[in-house]
């Protein structure tokens, strides 16, 4: 609502993620300690997931206002991207896999390790 009310009148500045987070708390507890509890906690967590979860480590980004909130939708077009490269990579190394097999490949590789190889591939194509 408070960014809809900056588009009506634009002396109003943009409410951050983080200003957000507080002003949802305060709205929905209005209790300083039951606010910044809550704030600890997530800010806790993006601190100990952020090292192993991209997301996460964009969303610490955009609450500390480090990028921009659309990033997201970069970060987004960018995996599926990724995605439908190793897709293609790997179709054209193992071409008599089924679209299935290959679809199971790509899922445990963006779970687990892809190889220098096709990594490489999938970034010297973009």
């Amino acid at each position: 609502r408070h960014d809809e009310r900056c588009a009506q009148d634009a002396k109003l500045l943009r409410e951050t993620v983080e200003q957000h987070l507080y002003s949802y708390l305060n709205t929905k507890y209005g209790l300083k300690q039951l606010i910044t509890r809550d704030v600890d906690a997530c800010l806790d967590a993006v601190r100990r997931f952020s090292a192993e979860d991209n997301d996460v480590a964009t969303f610490g980004a955009i609450l500390r206002n480090e990028v921009d909130e659309p990033f997201r939708l970069v970060q987004r077009q960018l995996k599926e991207t990724v995605r439908a490269l190793l897709t293609a990579h790997l179709k054209g190394r193992h071409p008599h896999k089924s679209d299935a097999q290959v679809a199971s490949s790509v899922l445990a590789k963006t779970r687990g390790v892809v190889q220098e190889e096709e990594w490489r591939d999938v970034v010297l194509y973009m």
